[in-house]
């Protein structure tokens, strides 16, 4: 709400933009066939934006920004490129995100054991701090799995701290389908 206006009247502020979303309906078969073709040319171009994207890993600046565009404006219009350069852009960032999230979370699953273990066998615990692990058998299970967090830690560091993510178009459900036809009962053109 923009607030009132003359006479007690409220007023709203315009939106912005607006994103619609709906089905075609009543295509023709060759209208399919061009829908399939360019939908199939965007995604070959959005593929290999987001190589590129993943490929400049923390060197991405503006100046690669604008040769991204100006790679993909050769093959297609000047919107499409904006979006198919933003989007690849969104997605790397998001994966960023998703990869500092995992270190985090490794790291809250080092401290505890680590802690634990540093403390002798079958030492009490105090009301905010656990004690030390009661058994050896528990205690080895635990260093086993200290060592295991360490070293996916130690990795996911070197990959954030080089600017490397995993990232899969379409996401990993679509991943797994596709490294498994038979089971989903596809072919490799489905």
């Amino acid at each position: 709400m923009s607030g009132l206006g003359g006479g007690g009247v409220v007023r709203r502020a315009r939106p912005l933009g607006v994103a619609v979303r709906d089905r075609l309906k009543h295509l023709t078969t060759m209208d399919e066939k061009v829908l399939r073709l360019v939908g199939d040319h965007l995604g070959a171009l959005a593929s290999r934006g987001l190589k590129a994207r993943c490929a400049a890993r923390l060197d991405h600046d503006t100046d690669a920004w604008a040769e991204r565009k100006r790679i993909l404006r050769t093959q297609s219009s000047s919107r499409w490129t904006g979006s198919l350069t933003k989007a690849t852009h969104d997605q790397w960032a998001l994966a960023r995100r998703a990869q500092l999230a995992h270190i985090q979370n490794l790291e809250a699953g080092v401290r505890p054991i680590a802690h634990r273990l540093s403390l002798p066998l079958g030492e009490k615990g105090t009301k905010h701090s656990p004690g030390g692990y009661p058994s050896r058998q528990e205690r080895f299970a635990k260093s086993s799995r200290l060592h295991v967090l360490q070293d996916r830690l130690g990795a996911a560091r070197a990959d954030w701290q080089a600017g490397f993510v995993r990232v899969v178009r379409g996401g990993k459900q679509l991943l797994n389908t596709r490294h498994r036809l038979q089971a989903a009962r596809l072919t490799e053109a489905e």
